[in-house]
């Protein structure tokens, strides 16, 4: 409860470091901070404790006005391989609006690599066939790292096709991410 921020930061990392639970309810109000380093300390920390209630206060993290702490409760629940935690990374890449964040969320679901988080990224790394409705090369790009990390048959079949795909920074990303695999 100290103001001074690297305080407050201090005490929720040091809290995690010794997995405090104990502290639970007030690392989860450390998630309505002002700052957002102290709201990435108390992620970091409620991830440590591992409780449902603590992973119910990180998916909430992910409506955050931080782009950063948004893309660290992404990576967080990560983490966790449950099937949960696929749904509502892509519920949470359906609102997303900021670019670097979509690219963490669907970097996260490569991670994550459960069937629907990776059919979820197949679905996202289509050429969009609508005039109007274009995807950004940034976003599939995203997508086949996401592809790469998930090392998934199917994932690799794709990223075999893409390698001739008519945008070359995902031909290109896909070379990069079979080459890795």
């Amino acid at each position: 409860g100290d103001a001074r921020w690297f305080v407050a930061r201090n005490a929720a990392e040091l809290l995690g470091e010794m997995q405090a639970r104990e502290a639970e309810p007030q690392l989860t109000e450390l998630l309505r901070h002002a700052d957002d380093r102290v709201r990435r300390a108390g992620t970091s920390a409620l991830m440590r404790l591992g409780t449902t209630r603590a992973m119910n206060a990180i998916q909430e993290a992910l409506k955050d006005t931080s782009p950063a702490m948004r893309m660290q409760a992404a990576a967080a629940l990560v983490s966790r391989k449950d099937v949960k935690t696929a749904a509502t990374l892509v519920r949470a890449l359906e609102e997303e609006k900021d670019d670097e964040v979509q690219a963490a969320f669907l970097l996260a679901l490569g991670k994550l690599a459960t069937p629907d988080a990776v059919q979820r990224l197949l679905k996202a790394v289509e050429p969009e066939r609508a005039l109007f409705k274009k995807k950004s090369t940034a976003f599939r790009v995203a997508a086949v790292q996401g592809l790469g990390e998930s090392r998934a048959p199917e994932a690799i079949e794709v990223l075999k096709g893409l390698v001739s795909d008519k945008d070359d920074d995902v031909a290109a990303s896909a070379k990069v991410a079979l080459q890795r695999i």
